[in-house]
């Protein structure tokens, strides 16, 4: 849901305490005075991506739909692993399943101890249709899925997946899930505070 800055701006002073519309929450840095607006505005986006980051997918809400993008087959079209590519925008994957799987991924990071189990040569370790696992991976290109495994060869595609980007203010509105939204005002306020090297 869109939500407008001047909105996110009264929350956070409310959840300040600090109501006056030209009331500076820093009187002097050590190079410049800052103005409470200007610092609140300037932790939006990024209280908006650790609270998301943090948040489990039924408070988030659904993602951005990523089922038209193509796969890549480095061992032939629908066997073993698939590669997707991710958005230059992309933070999360929430969710994601080919066609000849029979659930849902389970979705883990390249640091995580499971990603060196879908290289064993024992089928029963690695991910499946049964058990499918996806990978987010680092690439110099960006960020991939690595996706584990298929077996019904050609004709396999995506049936469902969402991700959700990077949070960025837009004009005047940034997208903040719904029930996110008091998480973030808190956020914001939290980060505004504890701002280095300026004193209230």
């Amino acid at each position: 849901m869109l939500y407008n800055l001047s909105d996110i701006l009264r929350d956070t002073r409310i959840y300040l305490n600090y109501n006056g519309a030209d009331q500076p929450l820093v009187s002097q840095c050590d190079t410049d005075t800052l103005m409470l607006d200007d610092l609140i505005l300037s932790k939006v986006a990024m209280a908006t991506r650790e609270v998301l980051e943090a948040s489990p997918p039924w408070l988030t809400g659904p993602g951005i739909p990523l089922c038209s993008r193509r796969l890549s087959w480095p061992e032939g079209e629908g066997r073993g692993m698939a590669i997707l590519a991710l958005p230059d925008d992309f933070l999360l994957l929430r969710t994601i399943r080919l066609s000849d799987w029979h659930r849902p991924a389970r979705i883990i990071r390249e640091d995580d101890p499971a990603y060196a189990w879908q290289s064993s040569p024992f089928t029963g370790v690695r991910g499946n249709p049964s058990r499918p696992v996806a990978v987010i991976v680092q690439q110099p290109q960006g960020w991939i899925a690595e996706l584990y495994s298929s077996s019904a060869g050609p004709g396999v595609t995506v049936m469902t997946a969402q991700y959700h980007p990077v949070p960025k203010v837009i004009g005047s509105t940034i997208d903040i899930p719904p029930l996110l939204y008091d998480a973030v005002i808190h956020r914001i306020g939290e980060m505004t505070l504890h701002t280095p090297d300026c004193c209230e």
